[in-house]
């Protein structure tokens, strides 16, 4: 009898033991989702609104919309582009790559953007 008892009881505790680290686990990718989902958002704001200031003449050379642009932050260096506010030299930004439909050999055009704003700051050297 004795016996029994220990076995249901062992059971009884592996069960509760495997559903609260199920749940645990439920809850750990339910909030990579949507920290992801997050990320992604932020993504689109700033391409979107990188596009937006864009002139017509620059958007001539891009192959797309800003929906096929890169994005990465990077620390803006006064050798990397025709900057127009000098104040964010030795800051991090963002630079936004938008792929080029000019020849291959001048890369994609990228554009340096404030973090918190997202407004324009420079443009990229194209070879």
């Amino acid at each position: 009898m004795a016996k029994r008892i220990k076995l249901l009881f062992s059971l009884l505790l592996f069960f509760i033991l495997t559903a609260c680290q199920q749940q645990a686990s439920n809850e750990s990718n339910q909030y990579k989702v949507k920290e992801i989902k997050s990320n992604e958002t932020l993504a689109l704001d700033v391409r979107e609104n990188v596009w937006n200031q864009l002139t017509e003449e620059d958007k001539k050379h891009i192959q797309g919309t800003w929906k096929d642009a890169s994005y990465r932050k990077i620390i803006l260096r006064e050798t990397m582009g025709i900057i127009k506010d000098k104040s964010f030299i030795g800051k991090e930004v963002y630079i936004v790559d938008f792929p080029s439909n000019d020849n291959p050999t001048l890369g994609g055009v990228a554009v340096y953007a404030d973090l918190k704003s997202h407004l324009l700051i420079g443009y990229g050297y194209r070879d």
